[in-house]
């Protein structure tokens, strides 16, 4: 009898869920968060507006301390193949913030002071893996030469063009790229210490391909005033502050900003300026994943505009951030593309760009 009436209340509940969908025209296929809209009782929410995105912008970012990108091993003056660095145990990826307990700021610093001080034993302070310890390197002369090597090479800036997603008009911050700037050597997250964003010139476009993304080809505009300040890179893109000049050179419409519920499987448009002006372009919004924490792949996006497919064969280095719109309202941005289709890739929920933006308080939304 127990289990009977556990049956029966299981076969209710199910109707139930069904009917409510019925109701209410759920699509659960089309939207995975339709029945958690229905129990959330916070339903009044103020409506947030933003200033659209999709110009494509030049990054410079310098980093916080110098960044080991390579270790190498030196000919000594003995004629002897040697490496300071690997045998003081530098690693690839440790950021070296002093030496001798003088601070750090670029690859500068370090060369002018040891030709300075010559050959004898450097205390580094090392941050690796969010530790701090301090390692001690005695460099060398190089075989029928004056300099003196650690044998690592190091990295203080990186700098390439991504593309906008929003700009607050309240707060006048900005998201930019939808996913972390990583460095190219050791593929790990740049601490930065500074950074700007500026006009960027595009100059060629190489195509997508499977197994081979293309990539936005250009350069940044370094001889006009800066658009803004970069002040975090994080994993779900950069952010900043749009300078006075930056306010006018994004001026665009307001958009509505809108949520996980209002995303749907089916017709939606990114704004990119691939082709040197700010244009709709037609995708498909495919499939939908349920997350209850920021991830960059919320969703998955193919392009099928044919202007677009002429231009770039699909989604392409430098277009990471484009804004996704849906419906009149900004959903989220481009942050993947799918190695193995280039028509392809992922977006992020533009609830989680704001979750970062705002440090998590949900409340500015």
């Amino acid at each position: 009898m127990h289990n009977y009436a556990k049956r029966v209340l299981l076969f209710i509940f199910f109707i139930a869920i069904v009917f409510t969908a019925v109701l209410y025209g759920f699509d659960l296929k089309a939207n995975p968060y339709m029945l958690n809209k229905f129990g959330d009782q916070n339903t009044d929410l103020e409506k947030k507006y933003v200033m659209v995105g999709g110009q494509t912008i030049g990054v410079e970012l310098k980093t916080e301390g110098v960044l080991v990108v390579g270790l190498a091993d030196i000919v000594n003056n003995e004629n002897v193949l040697t490496s300071p660095a690997k045998i003081s145990k530098i690693q690839i990826g440790d950021k070296i913030l002093s030496i001798d307990s003088i601070s750090v700021k670029s690859t500068e610093d370090i060369l002018n002071y040891t030709e300075e001080n010559g050959i004898k034993p450097y205390d580094l302070k090392i941050e690796r893996d969010g530790i701090i310890s301090n390692y001690s390197i005695t460099p060398v002369q190089m075989y029928n030469s004056n300099e003196i090597k650690f044998g690592f090479w190091a990295r203080d800036d990186i700098a390439g063009i991504g593309t906008v997603t929003f700009i607050d008009p309240e707060t006048g911050r900005f998201s930019a790229i939808g996913h972390g700037i990583s460095d190219a050597d050791t593929g790990d997250l740049i601490d930065i210490e500074t950074g700007v964003i500026s006009k960027a010139n595009i100059t060629n476009i190489k195509l997508g391909k499977k197994g081979e993304p293309g990539e936005i080809i250009g350069y940044i505009l370094k001889d006009e005033e800066n658009l803004g300040t970069v002040y975090d890179n994080t994993d779900f893109g950069i952010y900043g502050n749009i300078n006075e000049y930056g306010v006018k050179y994004f001026k665009n419409d307001l958009i509505e900003v809108g949520s996980r519920e209002d995303i749907r499987i089916g017709p939606a448009q990114i704004y990119s300026c691939v082709n040197s002006e700010i244009k709709k372009y037609n995708i498909e919004i495919t499939k939908l994943f349920f997350q209850s924490r920021p991830d960059q792949k919320s969703f998955v996006i193919k392009i099928v505009d044919d202007e677009l497919l002429q231009l770039t064969n699909g989604i392409i280095q430098g277009m990471s951030g484009c804004p996704v719109i849906q419906n009149g309202k900004i959903v989220g941005a481009i942050t993947h593309v799918f190695m193995n289709d280039p028509t392809k890739g992922y977006g992020i929920y533009i609830e989680w760009l704001f979750d970062e933006i705002y440090n998590s308080d949900k409340s500015q939304l």
